[in-house]
């Protein structure tokens, strides 16, 4: 996730559905000369819902890459995708979904978070209701 994707997602889901029965996984990785675990910033995602996880190998990126096309309808208006690692990028599931062979339940993806957004606030208010904020 990027810095101002990240903040986006803190300060207008997280904080706005405090009730939400959600779980966020936040995976970050190196792409950018710079990036680095040291220099992560721990206070972009605070919300008690988040669970951190640092993927040195950028396994998850590059699974989600590999099965892009599979997903593809799903790809949030405005989002545009072509590579081999998914990054800066959220996936969106719904309550029912199964982490088997693979997930199951998108209900959206986007990339950037930035470029996805009105889609992503969408469906949050199509799952959750009104905002409390």
């Amino acid at each position: 996730m990027c810095v101002a994707g990240t903040r986006w997602v803190q300060t207008e889901l997280l904080a706005k559905y405090p009730k939400a029965d959600l779980r966020v996984y936040a995976v970050w990785f190196n792409m950018f000369p710079g990036d680095a675990r040291s220099k992560w910033p721990p206070s972009l995602l605070t919300d008690r819902r988040v669970v951190h996880r640092w993927d040195e190998g950028k396994l998850v990126g590059m699974s989600y890459g590999g099965h892009a096309n599979e997903i593809r309808a799903q790809l949030s208006p405005g989002s545009s995708w072509n590579g081999d690692i998914l990054w800066d990028a959220y996936l969106f599931y719904g309550a029912d979904a199964k982490w088997d062979e693979s997930p199951t339940n998108l209900i959206h993806w986007g990339r950037t978070i930035a470029a996805g957004r009105e889609t992503l606030r969408q469906d949050f208010a199509r799952l959750f209701g009104p905002s409390a904020k």
